[in-house]
């Protein structure tokens, strides 16, 4: 079933999502659409969230997402407490995604969960210490507190329970809870109350005692708690004497005198017990008004810790960690974040717990609750892992640790342990985490390496397996020469030590581009991705072509890497490019070759020597990584190239040299841009010889060359008789040099053939060139294309031999349209040649300028010129113009309408 119709702009709602929910009722559908960066709500949704629009931005929706998972329902999946204004809903959320489309679903479950909270609200009894619950003794209490005259709320805080977890099962830890209950549960009476508040506190209310009196009695109680014997329930003694001693903390504070109500009475208790165990200072500690006063920040902090680790009020935030060669995320780390109406920073967080000297059970807190995310996402983890910050001073116990081993087991293979470096690591812990690590085969990391206690003694003595270099180095390092050196040398130790550099901080894309060209392996920090409430697929795409582009600029000069494909049927050319290869040697006869029009990459292709290859190019685009030709043929070796849509070739084009063949297939195009010294499109220079080349194919080839000496398609000299052989295709061909030529050989005995299905199209210019043919020496052309070209340039020539050649032309058939401005030309024909020049079946427009010109033949040279069944028609201005014809040759027109315009003057050819 469809929910949004995205043939529609914007999407709207599918009949079938409308039918089902006029069933189902009370659910909403939402969608997010990466390419157009916003979100669509359907109307239920709206509602539910409160939107006042049906589209939002990026931004919005992320913030959107970001409210609602914060305040996720504990035991209750993917269900989440939310509030818009006044309003407060329990609203189940499910999202599918993928990298450019999301999908989601919301419910509005308010009244399920008012039910179930309404069954859960009241217990009479607390199952462990069997001692009145919390609600059922603060309901007791607030009945009868406005009767009472007097009376004092003593909170209790139980020493010692929190260490037995660490060497005690749990039920034996519940008995011993249980024991010290009873030991206290026996002074209650009718004015001495006794409720529980957790595990770890009771509270006790005195009912018109006066102060001395309760002072007694918790000192009876205190001494009876250190003498009790803790038993399980069959009555066996658990003897904890040499692990910990039970003893207890109270707080106490007075009604009415001190408290007005009974949340302000448990308020205050609680703050003296707060300063009781901060202090130390006695067991039974009173409130004080003046202490409150100046104290009451520290102590809400330490209820909001206290409340942060009973209620596990912890949830995560992934931040991917990305690979620098490909921009795909590896890996996730979980940040910690406080859930609810609790604000506070993990720093804030940390700072408490130290000052509370409870950092244990945040560390306890945050294997357990990263590893059941994980867990719950193990699809996210296939090819991934999880970094999850340590504190290697509040290690877990050994039997935390078993605890997490067996209920987790091989996914903890997944995780990357992330050393937090408070203070200076013992050597126990150190020999203890890396223990562990080998046991579960976790991998390794030192954060914030560069600052503080992460330097080089504790990256000797950890030996991890990845290295996080601090931000600190990272920023503003594209402008900061001492910080590229220093991190230079760690990513060179890194990769010198099989380690892996991660640049943590990363903000811009400057800092990106810096970074990688260093050579680091990973990157995070808020240019790639934010911290979010999600596991996102993919980062940016345009970072991520950020990331590839900047891997495809940084190709280290004199390293050279070759990839030999022998057995290969198609090769990713980006991928290899990301591995450095620079070179393809290819010794197989047949090979596909794909890449990325957008994405340029160095690499040189080489068919070996004596080798015969069909080779197919599927959007690629090459850059010659060095100042060969990009595709080389091998000697006497033959190439078949085939063009599949878009292709380019730069810097310089395909070489062929003498006793090799190439053949253009395909019906894709062809881009040869060649801007080296010696521009060559097709073929070798002007002081070698080439093979044989035939372009046969559906699609369009460009050459651009833009050099002091270009040629397009041939070579420099013709000793082994090879052929040009353009059959089909459409050609398009723009020269810009001193000396250049189009097509042909250089130094002549040029053998060409242009078919009918050929359409050349040339633009060229410079001191010397030639369009079709030879600079000099002999020239055979054969055309029967149609070919439009524009020459400009001290000396030209359109078809034919620039300087004294020899040799014939035939024009077979089709339309030739040229234009000549230059000193000395010669549109189709020689200067100080003897070119015998054959035109038949063929439509010729010529505009020719200069001194010297001659429009068809020759002025200064010998040869004929025989024009049959054609039309011609030329415009010649110069000061020595010769239409057609040569100084010595002879001139034949035949069925043909021949007229020319010379310097204005119309002179019309009668038929011979």
């Amino acid at each position: 079933m469809s929910i949004f119709d995205f043939t529609q702009t914007p999407p709207a709602l599918s009949r079938d999502w409308k039918v089902f929910q006029q069933f189902v009722g009370n659910i909403g559908a939402f969608t997010y659409i990466a390419k157009e960066k916003a979100a669509y709500l359907d109307t239920a949704a709206c509602h539910m969230l409160g939107c006042p629009s049906e589209k939002i931005n990026e931004f919005e929706f992320f913030n959107l997402l970001e409210m609602i998972s914060k305040n996720p329902v504990e035991g209750q999946k993917h269900i989440y407490k939310y509030t818009d204004g006044n309003v407060t809903r329990y609203i189940k959320m499910n999202i599918y995604e993928s990298s450019d489309e999301w999908l989601g679903f919301v419910q509005d479950f308010t009244r399920q969960i008012s039910e179930f909270n309404d069954r859960q609200a009241f217990v009479e009894y607390d199952p462990i210490t069997r001692l009145p619950s919390y609600p059922s003794f603060s309901q007791k209490i607030k009945k009868i507190l406005p009767d009472v005259q007097h009376a004092c709320l003593a909170t209790i805080y139980i020493n010692g329970i929190d260490k037995l977890g660490s060497y005690l099962t749990v039920d034996n830890t519940n008995s011993c809870i249980t024991s010290v209950a009873e030991a206290l549960k026996s002074f209650a009476s009718d004015t001495l109350i006794i409720g529980s508040k957790s595990n770890y506190e009771i509270c006790v209310f005195f009912r018109e005692y006066d102060k001395m009196s309760i002072y007694n009695i918790l000192n009876s109680m205190d001494e009876a708690v250190q003498n009790c014997i803790l038993t399980d329930d069959f009555g066996e003694i658990i003897d904890i004497s040499d692990k910990s001693h039970i003893s207890l903390s109270i707080g106490c504070a007075s009604y009415p005198e001190e408290a007005s109500d009974f949340n302000m009475l448990v308020n205050f208790s609680e703050f003296a017990l707060f300063e009781a165990r901060t202090d130390k200072r006695s067991v039974i500690n009173w409130f004080s008004e003046e202490n409150y006063i100046r104290e009451k920040d520290s102590y809400r902090n330490a209820q909001t810790f206290s409340r942060i680790v009973q209620e596990n009020l912890l949830t995560y935030y992934l931040q991917p960690i990305v690979e620098t060669q490909t921009g795909e995320i590896v890996a996730y780390e979980a940040l910690m974040r406080t859930v609810g109406d609790i604000k506070m920073a993990p720093k804030q967080i940390l700072k408490i717990g130290e000052a509370q000297n409870n950092l244990y059970a945040i560390e306890k807190l945050t294997f357990f609750n990263t590893m059941k995310l994980l867990s719950d996402n193990q699809q996210i983890f296939e090819k991934r892992k999880l970094f999850i910050n340590c504190l290697p001073n509040h290690l877990l116990t050994d039997e935390d640790f078993n605890e997490l081993y067996l209920t987790y087991g091989e996914l903890l293979e997944k995780t990357v342990i992330e050393i937090v470096e408070e203070s200076a690591a013992t050597a126990k812990g150190i020999e203890t985490l890396k223990k562990r690590c080998g046991f579960a085969h976790t991998k390794l990391a030192i954060d914030d390496y560069g600052t503080g206690y992460s330097n080089s003694s504790n990256l000797l003595h950890y030996s991890p397996d990845y290295i996080k270099i601090d931000r600190s180095l990272i920023s503003d390092i594209h402008n900061d020469l001492k910080k590229q050196q220093l991190v230079t040398s760690v990513i060179e130790f890194c990769h010198e030590n099989q380690l892996q550099s991660l640049a943590e901080g990363v903000e811009t894309v400057q800092e990106l581009k810096t970074v990688i060209r260093l050579g680091v392996d990973l990157v995070q920090g808020y240019y790639t991705s934010k911290p979010k409430p999600l596991f996102l697929n993919s980062i940016s795409a345009d970072i991520k072509d950020e990331i590839i582009k900047t891997n495809l600029e940084s190709r280290p000069d004199g390293v050279k890497k070759i990839f030999a494909a022998q057995n290969d049927t198609e090769i990713d050319l980006l991928k290899l490019a990301l591995e450095k290869y620079t070179d393809i040697h290819v010794y197989q006869s047949k090979l596909t070759i794909v890449g990325d029009p957008d994405k340029p990459v160095k690499m040189n292709i080489s068919i070996m020597d004596n080798h015969s290859c069909e080779l197919t190019l599927k959007n690629v685009n090459m850059i010659s990584g060095n100042s060969k030709p990009t595709i080389a043929v091998g000697e006497y070796a033959r190439l078949v190239l085939n063009v599949v849509k878009n292709n380019k070739l730069s810097y310089s084009g395909i070489y062929v040299p003498m006793g090799s063949q190439f053949v253009l297939n395909g019906k894709g195009n062809l881009s040869i841009d060649c801007y080296a010294s010696e521009g060559i499109g097709i073929g070798n220079d002007y002081d070698h010889g080439y093979g044989d080349i035939t372009i046969d194919f559906g699609g369009t080839l460009e050459i651009v060359s833009n050099s002091v000496e270009s040629l397009c398609i041939g070579g420099g000299y013709n000793d082994d008789d090879s052929d040009i052989n353009l059959v089909s295709g459409k050609l398009k061909l723009f020269m810009y040099s001193h000396n250049g030529l189009g097509i042909g050989s250089f130094n002549g005995d040029a053998n060409i053939d242009i078919g009918e299905n050929c359409d050349l199209d040339m633009n060229i210019s410079g001191i010397k060139i030639a369009g079709i043919g030879s600079c000099k020496g002999i020239s055979t052309i054969s055309s029967s294309a149609n070919i439009n070209m524009s020459c400009t340039g001290a000396q030209a020539v359109g078809i034919g031999v620039l300087e004294d050649g020899e040799g014939s032309i035939y024009i077979k058939q089709g339309k030739i349209n040229m234009k000549m401005r230059s000193g000395k030309n010669s549109c189709i024909g020689a200067i100080k040649g003897s070119i015998n020049t054959k035109i038949k079946n063929a439509d010729i427009t010529i505009d020719s300028e200069g001194d010297e010109v001659t429009g068809i033949g020759d002025a200064l040279g010998t040869g004929n010129v025989t024009i049959i069944d054609s039309q011609v028609s030329m415009i010649v201005n110069a000061g020595n113009p010769k239409d057609i014809g040569t100084e010595s040759g002879d001139v034949q027109i035949q069925n043909s309408n021949v007229s020319s315009l010379v310097n204005n003057k119309r002179t019309t050819y009668a038929n011979n």
